[in-house]
């Protein structure tokens, strides 16, 4: 057996002994950011060989497409080539933006849209695009507004992931996700555990701060969100206010087995996605360690 069926293999019965999906955001240390149709698919078959199953499409990957007609028109055939080859990989996608405009309406429908048409899993969205704008409560209720006026135009199916931010200030504590998917149709919460951990300047030290937030979710959004829960986990350095600069996780102080066997713990089902600049290398050199958190 060759090496890269080795590592495949070992992934796989990793991520069966897990519950969950591993996955990478945006492209791998070859190519760091996907940005068209080829590089995608050059990215799809590197993830099947070394057995990752989820990934994350960069917004970057869509700048051709500012509306629904330019979907139809010009970029339908390559977005379902993509869809295609993630599908015969059995490779789940999702896509991801990061910073929506203070004017969010036209984005939210055009990458829902999307969505649905390449059968992701979720459009993960940053909910803090009122936050500089006016007091975090008002920037709360409005967001919510926002995101049941999107949804309820929108002919297409998808869902759309709301993912816990790191600055004090902004819209995107856990309370705020949970309360922004109990006031909304078709969202889920993403959790960047990193996130979490900044905005509480460290607040992540031990395997019972992870279980504490499960269960948080577990009671207040229900067990469905952890039978097919969606986490990022990602190095952050933080100041009072929180997140300040995204830190490869080796230079973090986050324990990635502490959130595995919190998970584990828990039965969490669903999708982990490593956010880290060495991308799958982080996983690769990790995969002994992985394996033995999972046993």
């Amino acid at each position: 057996m060759t090496s890269d069926m080795l590592i495949r293999k070992k992934a796989l019965k990793i991520q069966e002994r897990l519950g969950m999906r591993l996955g990478i955001a945006y492209g791998t240390n070859r190519i760091p950011l996907v940005r068209n149709t080829a590089q995608a698919l050059d990215v799809l078959r590197e993830l099947y060989k070394i057995g990752l199953k989820a990934f994350v499409l960069p917004k970057e990957l869509f700048v051709a497409i500012q509306s629904a007609t330019d979907l139809y028109k010009t970029e339908y055939g390559n977005i379902l080539k993509i869809r295609d080859e993630a599908k015969r990989f059995n490779i789940e996608l999702s896509i991801r933006h990061e910073h929506l405009p203070q004017e969010p309406d036209e984005i939210l429908q055009t990458f829902a849209t999307i969505t649905s048409v390449m059968d992701c899993r979720t459009f993960v969205i940053n909910p803090a695009f009122y936050s500089g704008i006016m007091p975090r409560d008002q920037a709360l209720r409005l967001s919510v507004y926002k995101i049941n006026e999107v949804i309820g135009t929108l002919r297409a199916e998808a869902k759309i992931a709301v993912e816990t931010t790191g600055r004090m200030q902004e819209v995107g504590s856990l309370e705020d996700v949970i309360d922004i998917v109990r006031r909304t149709r078709g969202t889920e919460p993403a959790i960047n555990w990193g996130m979490i951990h900044a905005r509480g300047a460290g607040g992540l030290r031990s395997q019972r701060d992870y279980e504490a937030i499960l269960h948080q979710l577990r009671a207040q959004v229900g067990s469905k969100s952890l039978e097919n829960a969606y986490f990022f986990f990602s190095g952050t350095a933080y100041g009072p206010s929180g997140f300040t600069k995204a830190i490869p996780l080796e230079k973090a102080d986050i324990n990635l087995e502490h959130m595995i066997r919190a998970s584990m713990a828990f039965n969490v089902r669903g999708t982990l996605i490593i956010d880290d600049p060495g991308k799958e290398k982080f996983i690769l050199a990790n995969l002994e360690k992985i394996a033995d958190m999972v046993r």
